[in-house]
């Protein structure tokens, strides 16, 4: 994530206490937000503590408060107007199902209680990059350095990570439902009802270890651009996303939906073959146009008449495990554009839903095995005067209660194979479990 562009009015160089991630332990487990690039080595770890703000689901309506204040209006309004609270970044994720009622789209149904949104502000973060190690703050005052030497906690909190647990998930439906369920789209397809619609499943197990421990593995393992470790009271998200959905600095805009993929082996020749074929194949080609023109209509909502543009389209581009076809779509936002209305445009992601979005999320919250939550939604952060970066939070694991559910999809178009659709879930729940 774009991390450089948060301005803190302070910054101080800062010795760690102990190696990265390692010396962090104290601080995450007091409930630090963690963004961290792996590609770059780039990590932000915020000071617990400050402002938070949530929307739960009444059953009949969202209701967001900041503190014990209840704001008014939609969760987006409520989030817009709460920006200026803070001098400094919010950090947090949305949900899929919080996402679809701003936009008016139709979703699962959802007991009271469930979270929507869950943003925390922060005034001070630690940051490093390339072994440079600052704390940053974005209040009058510059930080403490012995605030943060006693936060971080004591040596013995701090020397060492534990070994991530083994997981064992299992998808939530089996292969015989899931190929009926992509058969179905293929037939509403070849109706004329949508041209492509992204169905996901979740996975689901066990989880006996600590979020902390199994998101410092993970990101050294998965190397994800959007990676994540947020503590939303109760529930653990871990992201290692490689999916820009939405990042804006003052009038300029752009998103970097991914469609299509095929598995890297480590073979130079094999994997340089497997992509001069995804860049060439009919289905991916065809999927990820769609996907494209979706997100360029997104944006052209809230844009510049004639400003939207795909700067960089379908370039294949390595991780760790797997290879996908990414474009940038650029566009200039229009004057006075605000953050409700900027995020009610774009959410939820087009390469998450399909095309048209009405017609294929209604097919969706009738044909999925249970709501998404904050998979699919979108997580990062975003300043108090509306710049942003977000993440669409695909490869996201959400913990609670001892148990882990990872959702997995793919895009489904009339070309689509039911055994290679099945195939593709397992492929990308490598990204979690190695």
């Amino acid at each position: 994530m774009s991390r450089m562009d948060l301005s803190p009015r302070h910054r101080l160089p800062f010795p760690l206490p102990g190696p990265w991630p390692a010396c962090t332990g104290a601080l995450l487990a007091q409930g630090a937000p963690w963004l961290q690039d792996g590609r770059t080595g780039e990590g932000l770890l915020g000071l617990p503590g400050g402002p938070v703000l949530t929307s739960r689901w009444t059953g009949r309506a969202w209701e967001t408060r900041l503190g014990k204040l209840i704001l008014h209006g939609s969760p987006w309004q409520a989030l817009e107007s709460a920006l200026p609270e803070s001098p400094g970044p919010w950090v947090g994720a949305a949900t899929y199902e919080l996402a679809c009622d701003e936009a008016g789209l139709p979703r699962q149904g959802l007991p009271p209680g469930t979270l929507g949104q869950h943003w925390t502000a922060l005034r001070q973060a630690l940051h490093l990059q390339e072994d440079q190690v600052e704390l940053w703050s974005w209040e009058e005052g510059p930080p403490d350095p012995d605030l943060w030497r006693h936060r971080l906690g004591t040596t013995g909190e701090r020397t060492a990570v534990m070994a991530a647990p083994i997981l064992d998930l299992q998808p939530r439906w089996e292969e015989v439902t899931h190929r009926a369920a992509v058969e179905r789209i293929r037939e509403r397809i070849l109706a004329g009802d949508f041209y492509v619609a992204n169905l996901c499943v979740p996975f689901e197990g066990l989880f006996p270890g600590s979020p902390k421990a199994f998101a410092q593995s993970a990101f050294l393992r998965a190397r994800p651009p959007f990676g994540a470790l947020l503590d939303l009271g109760g529930r653990h998200l871990l992201c290692l996303s490689m999916e820009r959905l939405l990042t804006r600095r003052e009038d300029r805009l752009w998103s970097q939906p991914i469609k299509g993929s095929v598995p890297l082996t480590g073979e130079a020749e094999a994997d340089c073959r497997a992509a001069v074929a995804l860049a060439a194949d009919p289905k991916e080609r065809a999927e990820h146009t769609m996907i494209v023109d979706l997100v360029r209509n997104d944006l052209g909502r809230v844009a510049r008449t004639g400003s939207v543009a795909v700067s960089r389209p379908m370039a294949v581009e390595p991780y760790p495990t797997v290879q996908h076809l990414v474009s940038t779509v650029e566009a200039q936002a229009r004057p006075g554009l605000g953050l409700a209305a900027l995020l009610r445009s774009v959410l939820p992601g087009g390469s998450v839903t399909g095309a048209p979005k009405h017609a294929v999320c209604t097919h969706l919250a009738q044909a999925e095995a249970a709501p998404r939550g904050f998979y699919c939604g979108a997580l990062g952060w975003i300043g108090p005067r509306g710049d942003l970066d977000l993440a669409l939070p695909i490869r996201t694991a959400q913990i609670a209660e001892g148990r882990l559910t990872y959702w997995t999809g793919g895009g489904i178009t009339r070309r689509s194979e039911a055994t290679r659709e099945w195939a593709e879930l397992f492929l990308k729940t490598r990204a979690l479990l190695g």
